[in-house]
């Protein structure tokens, strides 16, 4: 591969990222296209180049009870559920959480909790949270197509499958999210992006 640093630093940035080994084992177990291939090493360094180019410091694999994935400020959960996926699926959900990590790096954390801190009023929160994930979905299109054009084991005719999953969704779905996440955050006294990203992942996890 080419980089835009060297390899040695580019190996040091990605030993920076908590879990990328677990995420790239949990992959390369599940999917034999990758995993039994001769060009597994190949693939991935693309998958942790993508990633690394993020600027994500923590990407974990765990049960969360819902969605297939949940990106924070400080890290990015992929549900252990989206390895039932077939492998453009999955990829599709990593890059969408990927995707904000970049506008995290891009906005800033406060700028990207506006929509559940009330700066903002209701409305303009739910249309700025279904703007993020809808370039969030485009980002991940675009993220696998580019995997497939440099030889990513995934057939081109997989790709007419893989839909936007935020276009679709009417934005009063949007308004009643925010409405609910800003009154648990009120209730709570939460100001701050590292205890709403500490709300989130508390709200999602599974308790064993």
């Amino acid at each position: 591969m080419k980089y835009l640093i060297t390899e040695s630093q580019y190996n040091l940035l990605l030993e920076q990222i908590s879990g990328l080994d677990g995420l790239i084992d949990k992959i390369s177990q599940t999917y034999k296209e990758i995993g039994e291939s001769d060009k597994k090493q190949e693939y991935i360094d693309m998958i942790e180049k993508f990633i690394s180019d993020s600027g994500v410091k923590n990407i974990l694999v765990e049960e969360i009870k819902m969605g297939l994935g949940l990106s924070l400020s400080d890290r990015v959960i992929i549900n252990t559920k989206a390895f039932s996926l077939t492998l453009p699926m999955l990829m599709y959900v990593i890059f969408h959480e990927i995707a904000h990590q970049y506008q995290f790096k891009k906005y800033g954390a406060e700028k990207m909790y506006d929509c559940y801190t009330g700066e903002i009023n209701t409305a303009e929160g739910a249309e700025l949270m279904k703007y993020i994930e809808e370039v969030a979905d485009d980002f991940a299109l675009r993220k696998i197509r580019q995997l497939v054009k440099m030889g990513f084991p995934i057939n081109p005719s997989e790709l007419s499958g893989i839909k936007p999953m935020y276009k679709s969704v009417p934005l009063y779905h949007f308004v009643s999210l925010v409405e609910n996440i800003r009154g648990m955050i009120k209730n709570k006294n939460i100001t701050t992006p590292e205890k709403i990203s500490e709300f989130f992942y508390n709200w999602v996890k599974v308790n064993l």
